[in-house]
């Protein structure tokens, strides 16, 4: 069973000494770390494959690339005919099956994502999957809000097809996203009644950072806003209100609309530094040096805001593998789900496993817990959470769901919904009997994979274990926790079959403090 909780001491949890290496050689701990980073995790060959082609040659790969298409829902073009202003005129019935379609879309867009993400087929793919998702926190918005489903696909696209373009294009694009529109008001923007709630975040949270804007530039750029508005499924400039009059936004004065509005944003310096710091946290670290940030930004704010330009220039930085940096970052319940489903390459009865496990440890997509998107680091894991974490590892090792594990794992409710509150769902996990609508059936679920591959010619307990974790973790096991992973797999091999030992094995490996980094 997963440890108790007096040893899920994370917090305190440190890589052992001589487990990073310095930059000037290309090893298999940095060609690991690379596509932890860049990706969800490398299979062993892939991981073998980074380390023969070198840096330069995987960061080609990794960057040049054509991307996959993102598939489109067989429903959405149904979806499109329904026009919100005609939802007011049907009976309560209709508008509870119209609700009960939405909530059920909802679902099977976040289910569709995910699998998107873990069939990427190659550390290409991954990285393009990665960023989308990172645009996804970056401009966070919730379906609980939104509440229309082409809206939250065409959002989803928008980020896809952006992943790795021009930062410039995706500020431009997402002041006339329908989805973001919806989600701050944007579309009750107009003059003479400003809402300032996408001029606010628009510099706060999405460009520029506090402290890099004043007050009169939210209310201006509000005014810059006015009239971006929507038609029921699609962006619609209202010009009749819009406020065509003179605003100074930034220390510049003149008739802006949205698009000026953003290309003031784009002129400032501190709109580079600020990415550049936000990138490097989400793909190197908390507490980012300054000298790296100002080098990113220089390097971003030269390259006109070509993402693959700061991409390239900090997966070649050599802080990036420092010993500070490698498996030194707590995984994201994303990270840690879509990692673990890929390169296990894991096969399970029932996909709403991992919708469920995403709820439980936090982090559902597009029900981010607000505009700031999700905290991450140390956030992930509070004791329920990490708990969760192991949970997770323990059903992988057992593939299935022991009895006494959970209870909200053996119900009959899927994820919260666009109109269930954090408690409502919170009280439906522990009602086994549900409600109308959010049925699903995760009962006698089944997880299988090829443990065997992990083993190749090795044949010793102790070179097994070497094998694993070396594809696995980030970080080297301790020398009693390796050890009692060797004892443990010496001793399931004499009492279970190989595949149920070696498969026990990986699980073991999982439950190690060591996973929940990269």
């Amino acid at each position: 069973m997963f440890p108790p909780a007096k040893t899920l001491g994370l917090m305190s949890y440190s890589a052992p000494e001589g487990a990073t290496t310095k930059f000037n050689d290309w090893n298999w701990e940095k060609a690991r770390h690379l596509l932890f980073r860049a990706g969800f995790g490398g299979r062993q060959e892939e991981i073998q494959t980074v380390l023969g082609k070198g840096l330069p040659a995987t960061l080609e790969d990794l960057l040049s690339g054509p991307a996959r298409e993102l598939p489109t829902p067989k429903w959405l073009d149904e979806d499109k005919k329904i026009d919100p202003r005609e939802i007011r005129r049907l009976g309560e019935e209709e508008r509870k099956q119209l609700q009960q379609r939405n909530r059920q879309h909802t679902r099977e867009l976040q289910g569709g994502w995910l699998q998107f993400m873990m069939s990427a087929p190659t550390p290409a793919d991954m990285l393009h999957s990665k960023m989308t998702f990172f645009w996804h926190g970056h401009f966070a918005a919730s379906a609980e809000k939104v509440r229309s489903t082409p809206f939250i696909y065409d959002q989803l696209k928008l980020f896809h097809d952006h992943a790795l373009g021009n930062f410039g294009d995706l500020l431009r694009a997402i002041i006339r996203d329908p989805a973001m529109l919806r989600y701050l008001d944007n579309d009750q923007n107009q003059k003479g009644k400003p809402n300032e709630n996408l001029a606010r975040e628009l510099m706060e949270l999405f460009s520029l950072g506090p402290g890099n804007y004043t007050e009169p530039d939210i209310r201006e750029g509000a005014r810059a806003l006015t009239g971006y508005s929507l038609e029921p499924h699609q962006f619609r400039y209202r010009p009749f209100l819009h406020d065509a009059g003179s605003k100074t936004i930034l220390g510049r004065t003149g008739n802006f609309n949205g698009e000026d509005f953003v290309n003031l944003i784009l002129e400032q310096p501190a709109c580079a530094e600020f990415m550049a710091r936000k990138f490097w946290i989400y793909f190197a670290g908390e507490n980012p040096p300054e000298a790296v940030v100002k080098t990113l930004a220089q390097k971003f704010r030269n390259g006109k805001y070509d993402v693959k330009t700061l991409l390239r220039e900090m997966f070649s930085h050599p802080q990036f593998y420092a010993a500070e940096v490698m498996g030194t970052q707590i995984k994201s319940p994303v990270q840690l789900i879509i990692g673990a489903a890929r390169t296990l390459e894991l096969s399970v009865s029932n996909f709403e496993f991992y919708s469920r496990m995403l709820f439980m440890m936090g982090q559902v997509p597009y029900l981010p817990p607000n505009v700031k998107g999700w905290p991450g680091d140390r956030e992930w894991i509070d004791t329920s959470r990490l708990v969760t974490r192991y949970s997770f590892a323990e059903i992988i090792a057992e593939g299935k769901i022991p009895a006494e594990m959970d209870p909200r794992l053996q119900g009959d409710v899927d994820l919260r919904d666009p109109d269930m509150t954090e408690e409502e769902s919170r009280l439906s996990f522990k009602n086994k009997k549900g409600r109308s609508g959010r049925m699903m059936p995760p009962r006698n679920l089944r997880i299988d994979f090829n443990a065997e591959k992990f083993v190749g010619n090795k044949s010793s307990p102790a070179e097994i274990i070497e094998g694993i974790s070396r594809v696995l973790l980030a970080v080297a096991p301790a020398k009693e926790e390796r050890q009692n992973l060797i004892v443990n797999l010496e001793k399931a091999l004499k009492e279970k079959s190989r595949e149920e030992a070696l498969q026990r094995a990986v699980g073991d490996v999982i439950l190690l403090p060591a996973y929940q980094l990269c």
